[in-house]
C-alpha cells in the first residue's frame, strides 16, 4: 500500500484520497531553508574576513620584523659620535643618518667613510628604505607610515625607535569596522661607544 493513499468507505464506495503538500508548507519549507542558507553564508563570510584580517596582520608583522631587524643590525655598528643627523636632545625625528664601524686601528675605531640612512620615500611615503652612501636607496619594508628616531642626554649611547605600519584588510573591514590594521613596535638600540 502506498503511504500517500487513504482508503475510506463511504456509503458502500470506496473512496481514495491522496495527500499531498499545500503551497503554504511549499512556502514555510522555502523560508526556513533561506533562513538556515543565510546563516551558514553570513557564517562563511565571517570566517573568510577573520582569516584576510589575520593573514593580513601576519604580513604587517612580518614587515615591521623585517625593518627592526636591518636598523637594529646597522645601528650596533654605530657609535653616539657617528649619528650626524639625530642629537641627543630627546627631539623626535623621522630619519636617521650615521656611520658605522669598520674596524679597530691602534686602539681606535675607525669610521666607515659612507653614511648609512634610514627613513620613509617612495610611492604614498610607505616604504621604509636604507641607502648607504650615494648608492640608490633599497626598499627594507612596505606599509611602514611612521618612523621615529630619538636619544636622550642623559642616555646618549642608547637610540630610541618606533616604527608603525598599517594596511587596510582586502575588502576593506577591519572586525572593528572600516579601521585599519595598525601595528608597532618600539624598541632601544644600543650604540658602540
Amino acid at each position: 500500500m502506498n503511504n500517500n493513499t487513504d482508503y475510506k468507505r463511504s456509503t458502500g464506495c470506496l473512496l481514495v484520497t491522496r495527500k499531498g503538500v499545500s503551497l503554504v508548507e511549499v512556502l514555510v519549507t522555502v523560508v526556513l531553508l533561506s533562513f538556515i542558507m543565510g546563516i551558514c553564508y553570513a557564517l562563511l563570510i565571517s570566517g573568510s574576513d577573520s582569516w584576510e584580517i589575520n593573514n593580513v596582520r601576519v604580513g604587517l608583522q612580518q614587515e615591521l620584523r623585517k625593518g627592526v631587524d636591518w636598523i637594529t643590525q646597522d645601528l650596533r655598528q654605530a657609535g653616539s659620535a657617528s649619528i650626524t643627523d639625530v642629537p641627543a636632545d630627546g627631539t623626535v625625528h623621522t630619519s636617521i643618518t650615521f656611520y658605522k664601524c669598520a674596524g679597530a686601528s691602534g686602539g681606535n675605531l675607525v669610521w666607515d667613510s659612507n653614511t648609512t640612512r634610514y627613513f620613509l620615500s617612495g610611492s604614498g611615503g610607505n616604504q621604509l628604505q636604507r641607502q648607504v652612501g650615494s648608492q640608490t636607496a633599497s626598499v627594507i619594508a612596505q606599509n611602514v607610515q611612521s618612523l621615529q628616531f630619538s636619544r636622550s642626554s642623559t642616555s646618549p649611547g642608547v637610540v630610541n625607535v618606533t616604527v608603525q605600519a598599517q594596511k587596510a584588510p582586502p575588502r576593506g573591514k577591519n572586525l572593528s569596522g572600516n579601521v585599519p590594521i595598525q601595528l608597532s613596535m618600539s624598541f632601544k638600540i644600543s650604540l658602540r661607544n
